[in-house]
């Protein structure tokens, strides 16, 4: 098992051996560490330690990996041009490397890299890019997640007609794979959808099904989410006593998790306390 002192073992022996390779993978896995553990910026020093290292020794299918996942530790760190710069890297080696796998999977957060700066067109492209690949290979998950994205990216450019049908065909494939989680998503953007397109009662509907479905996967924050959107919706059809509940629902599982939502889910819960009055 990879613990953080037993990489960096590995990466003091590697040193004094001269093995550049070993020493890259060790930088690599301790920056994976860091990033399932949200610490983003020490994990951007490893990915980045590691791509070096990578190009080095001409690794060069390893050094675009590492350069996907240094892309993603920008996007979090709120970094997109840097994150535009490792992704468009690491698309290029995967492409010189024939990986269309990991081309896909640095694509997909080029996307997001793109969202992250509001050029929406640019990251629409980027993921019809990636469905395209998913189809051709034939991979449902990945062609599952590049129609989330793309539903996603079309409601922020407030294309919510395209989006909408992203989202529908997306809520098939989800269905297809009883990917439970994909679900909760696609329920809660197609509520979002619904209410920009003023069918506030689908919407409603729709964050239920979000929120049912995440809470049999006892997912507390997409549960609050999900009664945060229904209250808002609510909300919008003057059905105030039902929204009230819904976000004061939302703010007590907010409050367990302590979510960065709890803030504007109080801001919101006071609004319709007051409309109530």
């Amino acid at each position: 098992m990879n613990t953080l002192e037993t990489l960096l073992k590995e990466i003091q022996t590697a040193q004094e051996a001269g093995d550049r390779f070993i020493e890259a993978q060790a930088n690599a896995k301790i920056g994976k560490l860091l990033l399932e553990r949200n610490i983003y910026h020490d994990a951007v020093d490893c990915y980045q330690r590691a791509a070096n290292l990578f190009e080095e020794v001409e690794k060069y299918n390893h050094q675009a990996r590492t350069l996907n996942h240094l892309g993603i530790c920008q996007v979090m760190m709120d970094q997109p041009h840097q994150a535009l710069e490792s992704l468009n890297k690491a698309i290029e080696l995967a492409e010189s490397e024939g990986d269309l796998s990991l081309r896909a999977s640095a694509g997909g957060n080029l996307g997001l890299a793109y969202s992250a700066l509001d050029d929406y067109t640019k990251a629409i492209e980027a993921h019809k890019s990636v469905l395209k690949i998913a189809q051709d290979l034939g991979d449902q998950y990945m062609e599952l997640n590049a129609l989330i994205n793309l539903a996603d990216a079309s409601a922020q450019n407030k294309s919510f007609q395209p989006a909408q049908g992203f989202a529908l065909v997306a809520q098939d494939l989800a269905e297809s794979l009883e990917s439970l989680s994909s679900l909760v998503l696609i329920y809660d953007l197609l509520g979002m959808i619904s209410s920009r397109l003023g069918d506030l009662r689908s919407a409603v509907e729709y964050h239920q099904q979000a929120f049912e479905t995440a809470k049999s996967l006892g997912d507390l924050q997409r549960q609050g989410i999900a009664l945060a959107n229904q209250g808002l919706a609510l909300e919008g059809l003057t059905d105030l006593n039902k929204a009230y509940k819904s976000m004061e629902q939302a703010q007590e599982l907010f409050s367990r998790i302590k979510s960065d939502y709890l803030d504007k889910t109080r801001i919101d819960l006071e609004r319709i306390r007051k409309g109530l009055s």
